[in-house]
C-alpha cells in the first residue's frame, strides 16, 4: 500500500472513530424539498438562506450524516469543510465530516453524487460516485480518491439511524 493511500486510510478511519467519543441520539430535519437529514455526533446542517429555490446546504461538527433526497429537478449542493457534492436526482449517501479539515468521505447508497474539491488544488479532477462507491479525502497530501464497498453494510446503518431518529424526541 503506498503511503499517500495509507494516510488517506488512516484519516478516514479517524474520522469513523470520532463518534465513539461521545454518542449522541441522531437528529432528523425534514427539509422542506422532501430532503432528509438524519444528524449524528454532534453534527449541523445549515440549509441556504433561500432553499429550496437554492438548493444548497453546509454541514459542520465532528461525525456523521445521512442525506436522502426525493427526485429533483435541481440537484442538492452540500459543501463540508473539504468536499462540495453535488446530488443528483433520488439519492441516499453518507457524509463523514471533520472540523479539523484533515480527510473526508461521502459514501453513496443509491444514485449519483459528484465529489470535488472544496479547497484551491492543482489536482481538482471530481469523482463521479454511484451506488458502492465512495470518495476520501485527505487535505494534508492534497489527495481525494474514489473506492468501491459493499454498500449491504451502509443500508443496515441507515435503516438503524432513520429508526433511531424517528424514535427521538429531538425533531
Amino acid at each position: 500500500m503506498s503511503t499517500a493511500r495509507l494516510l488517506l486510510v488512516a484519516a478516514s478511519a479517524a474520522i469513523l472513530l470520532l463518534p465513539a467519543c461521545g454518542k449522541r441520539t441522531p437528529k432528523e430535519l425534514l427539509l422542506s424539498d422532501g430532503t432528509q437529514i438524519i444528524l449524528l455526533d454532534g453534527t449541523r446542517a445549515i440549509p441556504a438562506a433561500g432553499f429550496p429555490s437554492d438548493r444548497s446546504l453546509q454541514l459542520e461538527g465532528n461525525g456523521q450524516v445521512y442525506i436522502k433526497t426525493p427526485g429533483q429537478e435541481k440537484p442538492l449542493t452540500v459543501r463540508t469543510g473539504l468536499l462540495i457534492l453535488t446530488v443528483e436526482g433520488d439519492c441516499a449517501v453518507r457524509v463523514l465530516v471533520s472540523s479539523e479539515k484533515i480527510g473526508e468521505q461521502a459514501e453513496v447508497l443509491s444514485g449519483h453524487v459528484r465529489a470535488a474539491k472544496a479547497y484551491p488544488s492543482r489536482f481538482s479532477d471530481p469523482d463521479d460516485l454511484q451506488a458502492g462507491e465512495m470518495s476520501m479525502i485527505n487535505r494534508s497530501i492534497d489527495l481525494m480518491e474514489k473506492e468501491k464497498f459493499d454498500p449491504t453494510e451502509l443500508a443496515r446503518w441507515s435503516q438503524d439511524v432513520v429508526a433511531a431518529a424517528h424514535g427521538s424526541s429531538a425533531k
